[in-house]
C-alpha cells in the first residue's frame, strides 16, 4: 500500500517566540501566521513487508519557514492512523521536544502546517487555540500581491536563537519586548480585520524592531542589509521570519514591481494555502 500527504509550510506576521515555555505558562503566547502553497511532500510504501519513506520539497531546510515542522507532519501522519490535525500537531510538537538538544521548541509551525489558511493562534500552558481569520477574498488577494518573500541565503538555526531568547526571558531581561511582540500580534490580527494593510505594514516593523532586541543573534548584519535595501527600493514593511539569525525576510512592497526587480532570484513566489495537511 502507497500512501502519500502533504503539508504547506508558512510565513509568520507577528509573535513567534512566544509560543515557547515558559512564556507560554506564564504569560501566554500569540502569533499570527500564514500557511504558503510551498509544500513537504511524503509518501510511504509498506508493500511487500519493507517500509520506504520519501519526502521531497522546493524550499530548503533552515529557511526559517517552518520546513522541518511541516515534514514532520507529514511523517506523523503517514506512520499513524491519526488524522485529527490537533491531535497530529500534538504528536509533532512532543517528537521535536524529545529530539531537540535544546529543548526550546514553538508550537506555531506544526499547527500551521496542519491547518492552512491564516490563523491567529492562541498558546496558554499546553493548550493551543486556532483561530482561521476568515478575510474577504479581494483583500487576501491584495496580501498576496504586496508581499514578497526574500530567502537571505543564510541559514537559520531556529534552536540556537530560541535558545538565546529563552535564556534572556530566564533572566529577566526581554519579558516586556515578548510581551509587546504578543501585543502586535493582536494588532496585526485586528489590522487584517479592518483591512487595513498600511497599519498592517507599520506592525511588521514594530515586530522587527522589537525582536531584535531579544537576542544579539537576531537581526544579523546580513538580514539588516537586506531590509535596508528593500526599503529603499519599493518596500515599506519588513519581518523577519522564524527567530531569526538567516533564513528568510517578509518585505511589504509600495512598489512591488521595483521590490521584486531588486531582490532577483532571492524572491520566493506564493500564495496562501487554505488546505494545510491533505492526503492524496
Amino acid at each position: 500500500m502507497i500512501k502519500k500527504v502533504r503539508a504547506p509550510i508558512r510565513i509568520d506576521f507577528a509573535g513567534g517566540t512566544t509560543d515557547i515555555k515558559p512564556f507560554t505558562d506564564i504569560y501566554g503566547g500569540a502569533v499570527l501566521n500564514a500557511a504558503i502553497n510551498h509544500y513537504v511532500v511524503g509518501e510511504l510504501d509498506a508493500t511487500n513487508s519493507t517500509t520506504h519513506l520519501e519526502y521531497t520539497g522546493d524550499i530548503p531546510t533552515s529557511s526559517g519557514l517552518g520546513t522541518s515542522s511541516a515534514m514532520n507532519v507529514v511523517f506523523i501522519a503517514l506512520i499513524t492512523h491519526l488524522n485529527d490535525k490537533n491531535k497530529i500537531s500534538e504528536a509533532v510538537y512532543n517528537l521535536e521536544h524529545s529530539i531537540s538538544e535544546s529543548r526550546v521548541n514553538g508550537k506555531q509551525d506544526m499547527y500551521a502546517a496542519a491547518f492552512g489558511g491564516i490563523n491567529y493562534m492562541e498558546f496558554k500552558g499546553d493548550k493551543v487555540k486556532v483561530h482561521a481569520l476568515n478575510l474577504k477574498k479581494e483583500l487576501i488577494q491584495e496580501l498576496e500581491k504586496r508581499l514578497v518573500l526574500v530567502y537571505s541565503g543564510k541559514s537559520h538555526l531556529s534552536g540556537t536563537s530560541n535558545k538565546a531568547m529563552i535564556d534572556n526571558l530566564i533572566k529577566g531581561k526581554n519579558d516586556k519586548n515578548l510581551l509587546r511582540i504578543k501585543e502586535i500580534a493582536g494588532e496585526m490580527k485586528n489590522s487584517l480585520l479592518k483591512g487595513d494593510l498600511y497599519e498592517f505594514a507599520r506592525l511588521m516593523n514594530c515586530e522587527t524592531e522589537e525582536r531584535a532586541k531579544l537576542s544579539k543573534v537576531t537581526l544579523s548584519p546580513q538580514l539588516k542589509s537586506i531590509i535596508d535595501s528593500g526599503m529603499k527600493n519599493g518596500g515599506i514593511g519588513a519581518k523577519i521570519c522564524g527567530s531569526g539569525g538567516g533564513g528568510s525576510i517578509l518585505m511589504f512592497a509600495e512598489d512591488r514591481k521595483k521590490l521584486v526587480s531588486h531582490f532577483g532570484k532571492k524572491v520566493i513566489p506564493f500564495k496562501f494555502d487554505f488546505e494545510g495537511l491533505k492526503w492524496k
